[in-house]
């Protein structure tokens, strides 16, 4: 080859490779009618100016061009011109203005008639990243939703692709997610839903889920989800009890071990609300440590609180009074945390008097992530909870913080363990535990029936009792004396015998309130007002309405806080709408996915 031939093929393979592709990201959405609605938003980088750019579709997955249905394209998101066509076997969205520099293309466009109804399940197949894209993309998410008839319904789905990424189920949706995406790879699935949550005449005689299954050990399928099979396990009900039986008298005998001070329904010193809650119950609630604080700053006079008729009621009776917190004076002597909650509620000072119900109305309304970036809330929040952690670790509490929380999850990550092993069939197979029971019974094998009756209720019950003794707090080391007065405390509240001994002052109930709050027992004190004076009572009641209030301000600024980092109010970034009989693979190739002329892509000319 001369030196002319060799600097032309250079010249054409440095233009065929002048762009990059910073992200890819795909939205497909199952029509009710079978269509797949397809929203895609590429961010390419150019070194020069084109004359056209094209997104290329495989032909398995359009058909024939009318079923290729664009409903616009937009560059950097200002509409451009665009048509469609087939070229070298392949549809193509052309559009003819690109830019040197960032192109932020999206395309919005619909595949006619894209499900197939099979006898078992209807069927879907599209190919979210073709192989003909001549240069990686550093980033790529795809998210294909089934229709919401398929909710609570089992759904199987694979993904086809060379280089592994990452894959699971958000509620109705089956996300892809991978970076660094060669060139070359394609990146396909197939999903498989209820066939009666599409209305299309597309039918396909067969099994979509034998050949889905079939296709799986072909291509040596990495299962990611599997369905939740459970399975009766008759004869390892009434060893697995005797383990149970010996695992509860094991937990009974490490009860702590202190010295029961008599009730008292004052509380015994000034701790921080979060600490007392480490100490007795070795962890704390945030809602509820925020609630307290909050009546804390009430009982010391730093906010005031008053209660108006509720603007627009004309009835004969008051049903609902509007409770007003007032910003009474600045104490000196304030805990960092609750200064921060007094920022919170009084938008730092700005404002002097608000309507807590009001105020969590208003954080409700904010629907955006940008809107809630600029509140103080986000920040705020989040230093409330630091401020509150660094409180009770200068207590010595640090290690006891998360010590109940992690025992509930350790307890109830063995009981799953159980389940799965058969060792609790009676509740997770009950329905067909009692069929076997009965079963037994209609052959006269009573002395079966009857152990597999008496070792399942007595799995539940020593079940029942290990997590009673297990769930018993422990006692922080150095602080023996202080749990057994909180220990008198939180037995007093919960007794009904509050008014045998009660403080004169509402001052001192609204920080009994505030400390009952802290440890989850205001239920406890608001069920025994009755047994107080009516005027204590009253103001109990009131600080009562506080609380609740708190709890839905919690949630509403928790939501803010939870909007401006994930875009969503309740912080989940996953969850599955489908059965527990869904499951779903990853394969490195075949489903009808392949390279080469058969993929589809894109590019620039």
């Amino acid at each position: 080859m001369n030196s002319k031939a060799i600097l032309f093929a250079l010249l054409l393979f440095s233009a065929a490779f002048s762009f990059t592709i910073e992200s890819y990201y795909t939205d497909a959405e199952v029509q009710p009618n079978g269509d797949l609605r397809v929203k895609e938003t590429i961010t390419f980088n150019l070194e020069e100016v084109y004359n056209e750019g094209y997104r290329s579709i495989r032909p398995a997955d359009y058909g024939s061009l009318s079923n290729l249905v664009v409903h616009s394209v937009t560059v950097n998101g200002q509409p451009v011109n665009h048509y469609s066509q087939e070229y070298d076997g392949k549809a193509e969205i052309v559009w003819t203005e690109t830019f040197a520099g960032e192109n932020r293309v999206e395309l919005d466009y619909a595949l006619k008639n894209r499900v197939e109804i099979w006898d078992d399940y209807a069927k879907v197949c599209f190919e979210h990243y073709g192989a003909n894209w001549a240069v990686p993309a550093k980033t790529f998410r795809s998210t294909t939703a089934m229709p919401e008839a398929s909710r609570g319904k089992t759904m199987h789905f694979e993904v086809y692709s060379s280089k592994k990424g990452e894959a699971y189920i958000e509620d109705l949706s089956v996300v892809i997610e991978m970076d660094n995406v060669p060139s070359g790879n394609y990146i396909g699935g197939c999903y498989l839903f209820a066939k009666d949550a599409v209305n299309t005449t597309n039918a396909v005689d067969g099994s979509a889920f034998a050949i889905l299954r079939e296709e799986r050990e072909i291509y040596g399928s990495e299962s990611i989800v599997s369905p939740a099979d459970a399975f009766p396990c008759a004869p390892c009900i009434c060893p697995v009890f005797l383990v149970l039986l010996t695992v509860a008298g094991y937990m009974y005998t490490r009860l702590p071990q202190f010295q029961k001070l008599p009730e008292s329904i004052l509380p015994p010193s000034k701790e921080p609300p979060a600490a007392v809650s480490a100490i007795l119950r070795n962890f704390y609630d945030d809602k509820e440590i925020l609630a307290s604080t909050l009546l804390g700053l009430i009982s010391k006079g730093a906010i005031d609180i008053m209660e108006l008729e509720k603007k627009g009621y004309t009835g004969q009776e008051i049903k609902r009074e509007r409770t007003i917190l007032f910003l009474k004076k600045t104490i000196k002597k304030l805990k960092p945390y609750e200064k921060t909650l007094i920022d919170i509620i009084f938008d730092e000072g700005r404002k002097k008097e608000v309507d807590l119900d009001a105020l969590a109305e208003d954080f409700k309304q904010i629907k955006s992530k940008g809107a809630a970036s600029k509140t103080i809330i986000p920040r705020k929040m989040d230093l409330f909870k630091k401020q509150v952690k660094e409180e009770v670790k200068k207590k010595g509490l640090g290690d006891y913080i998360y010590k109940g929380r992690n025992k509930q999850q350790t307890f109830f990550g063995v009981l799953v363990f159980f389940i799965f092993m058969g060792g609790c069939f009676f509740l997770a197979m009950l329905p067909e535990a009692i069929d076997f029971i009965f079963y037994l019974l209609e052959m006269q094998d009573y002395l079966y029936a009857g152990t597999i009756l008496i070792s399942g209720i007595g799995s539940i019950l020593a079940v029942s009792a290990a997590a009673y003794f297990f769930f018993q707090p422990e006692i922080p080391k150095g602080k023996e004396t202080e749990f057994a007065q909180w220990d008198g405390f939180s037995r007093a509240v919960k007794a009904s015998s509050l008014n045998e001994e009660p403080p004169a002052s509402a001052l001192i109930w609204g920080e009994i309130l505030a400390y009952a709050t802290a440890l989850g027992l205001a239920g406890k004190v608001k069920k025994h007002l009755s047994e107080l004076d009516d005027l204590v009572a009253k103001k109990v009641e009131k600080l009562d309405s506080v609380r609740t209030s708190s709890y839905i301000f919690y949630s509403s600024a928790w939501g803010v806080r939870n909007l401006s980092k994930y875009g969503n109010r309740s912080g989940n970034v996953r969850s599955s709408g489908f059965s527990g009989g869904s499951s779903g693979g990853w394969s490195s190739g075949g489903g009808g996915f392949s390279g080469g002329g058969f993929s589809g892509g894109g590019g620039f000319r």
